[in-house]
């Protein structure tokens, strides 16, 4: 009898360890599903501008929300599996997009806002914010070495892409905007190129994404092998090619935020020898893309030149111009509407809805454009959100610098300014681009052993 009731509790802890196992393989299948469809969602955010100017341009705007249904299979794959943990981020997040239905509602019925473009604001404000977190939960370091090794391959052939267009002419086909939209010129009619992207955000983000993954491959190299030494030099000239020849100021603003958010990780890590080795990389870094831009492509270094002279003239400058999204604002406060304009009608899409033709209604900086679409109100508990979201992240980057981890801190100086003040409600690209590697840099915050939600 006892030998019974031993064997029969063998039994039932042999099954119940089955059973969790089977639990587990399941939850990891599902995990492994959710990252396939963010690369998915990635690589369509790089190449939909391809398919939108030179393949289907007859249905740019369908393919423009192509990514939308994958975003929502990854949520339901997410919540059907329990992959998400709770989060006060995002539990916050969530109730700030229930708090702005009432906004909507106000905005429709007594202002008469078009409803597809409320709609498409709360797209641009809210549909994408979990996937930070499903990125956070499902990702490991592999999964986030594995979208820079990729993006790294990928950028050498597309460098040639932005060669041929910096040196083709405004109206050649390889510089076709889609829907015969404008071509940006730097300076002696040499183009702002846009690679495989509708418009020079997108080049933008790409470009500047390309240098924190370089960092990233050369700094982690003894770790991890991104590449091998020989593609990651041929990777190496391919990111500085592209970014010296984006003719985008921006661009070389966020190298610099890069740049020394990767200097500032360093100070907090332990031990002087990758202290130094990190500063030397970065020397080294920019003494290459300082000699290509003097020698090979000093023209591309002569127009960028002037376009900063004539922005300088009419903007103010670098450093001006830099600073004041996160001040103009104010000056907004007391002339928005108490509900706003309409969510989303400042945006290119919502302005195109509401009012049949594509330009430019309200203030371009994004926190302007906040307080003018939903008011002053809604405005700043909008706005107060990123703010507390950037420097809960900035915390956890610097305790991960002290744990000698700095992918977080090098993807934070990528993507914080966005997260903070970018205009990620109003540009397609730059709205995915945030999301995704907010979620990226949030998953690099874990611990490399530390295994994803199942």
């Amino acid at each position: 009898m006892l030998s019974n009731s031993i064997t029969n509790n063998v039994n039932g802890v042999a099954s119940e360890l089955d059973r969790k196992a089977i639990v587990a393989n399941r939850a990891e299948r599902a995990r492994k599903k959710v990252v396939k469809y963010v690369f998915w969602v990635y690589w369509l955010l790089i190449f939909e501008g391809a398919l939108r100017k030179w393949v289907f341009p007859e249905f740019q705007e369908a393919i423009f929300f192509a990514r939308d249904p994958i975003v929502l299979l990854i949520y339901f794959i997410a919540w059907r599996n329990h992959l998400v943990r709770r989060d006060g981020l995002l539990a916050a997040g969530a109730i700030i997009s229930f708090i702005f239905i009432p906004l909507i509602l106000v905005q429709l019925f007594v202002i008469n806002v078009n409803p597809l473009t409320l709609i498409y604001g709360w797209r641009m404000y809210f549909l994408y914010l979990p996937l930070i977190f499903v990125i956070k939960d499902s990702f490991n370091h592999e999964d986030i070495y594995r979208l820079i090794r990729q993006t790294l391959y990928v950028s050498i052939p597309l460098s040639v892409l932005v060669y041929i267009q910096y040196i083709s002419p405004p109206s050649s086909l390889i510089n076709q905007a889609y829907n015969s939209g404008r071509v940006f010129i730097v300076a002696n009619n040499i183009v702002r190129t846009t690679g495989t992207f509708t418009f020079t955000a997108g080049q933008t983000m790409f470009a500047a994404s390309l240098i924190a993954m370089l960092i990233i491959a050369w700094l982690y190299r003894r770790r991890v092998r991104l590449l091998s030494l020989p593609w990651l030099v041929v990777a190496t000239g391919a990111g500085i090619i592209t970014l010296l020849l984006s003719g985008s100021r921006t661009a070389f603003f966020m190298v610099g935020l890069i740049v020394l958010a990767t200097f500032f990780g360093l100070l907090f890590t332990r031990g002087m020898q990758r202290k130094f080795t990190g500063i030397v990389l970065l020397l080294f870094l920019l003494c290459v893309g300082a000699f290509l831009f003097l020698g090979p492509f000093k023209e591309a270094y002569n127009a960028l030149d002037t376009r900063f002279a004539q922005a300088e003239h009419q903007e103010g400058s670098p450093i001006e111009r830099a600073y004041s999204p996160l001040v103009r604002f104010a000056g907004h406060i007391l002339t928005a509407p108490v509900v706003g304009y309409g969510l989303g009608y400042g945006t290119s899409g919502g302005t195109l809805l509401a009012t049949g033709k594509i330009g430019i209604v309200l203030p371009e900086d994004e926190w302007s454009r906040v307080i003018m679409e939903v008011g002053p109100a809604f405005g700043f508990l909008y706005i107060g959100y990123r703010i507390f979201f950037t420097l809960i992240i900035f915390g956890r980057c610097i305790r991960c610098a002290q744990a000698d981890n700095l992918l977080p801190m090098i993807l934070l100086g990528f993507i914080g300014f966005y997260l903070l003040a970018g205009n990620i409600t109003q540009t397609g690209t730059v709205h995915g681009y945030n999301w995704i590697f907010v979620g990226l840099t949030m998953a690099a915050a874990r611990k490399p052993t530390q295994k994803p939600a199942l």
